[in-house]
């Protein structure tokens, strides 16, 4: 009788539980930097993109695939949900997710010779217009 009780409580337990599901409630870092990015043509031709990532970050790219190329940090925030810096070797913008956002390992790159984003850096670097 005794072990009855104590099992339909482990169950109740159990159900009960909330469940941990890591990120997968969340949207990756990736497609994260893909929904917010919007790009346009300007008036002299040059192709501009804007990503807004979560609620901390913002940036700009002027001139994709140009050699002038420019990127403009507008807000970055390593105590929000997504910060970002350069990578010096591939030439990228590496999206990061900051301390809201605990997940390490989850990046995503963003190409300025092509403006689009990239799972990896190797491919982020390799890319061209």
């Amino acid at each position: 009788m005794m072990s009855r009780k104590l099992l339909a409580v482990a169950v109740m337990l159990v159900v009960a539980m909330p469940t941990h599901r890591g990120n997968t409630a969340e949207e990756t870092t990736y497609e994260a930097v893909v929904s917010g990015m919007t790009c346009k043509q300007n008036r002299s031709g040059s192709l501009e993109c804007a990503y807004h990532v979560g609620r901390s970050l913002y940036f700009t790219i002027a001139g994709i695939g140009e050699r002038d190329a420019g990127i403009t940090f507008m807000s970055s925030n390593f105590d929000g949900d997504f910060y970002a810096s350069i990578g010096v070797l591939h030439g990228c913008v590496i999206v990061k997710p900051g301390k809201l956002r605990p997940n390490l390992i989850d990046f995503a790159f963003v190409s300025p010779r092509d403006g689009k984003v990239y799972r990896d850096w190797e491919a982020c670097g390799a890319s061209k217009k």
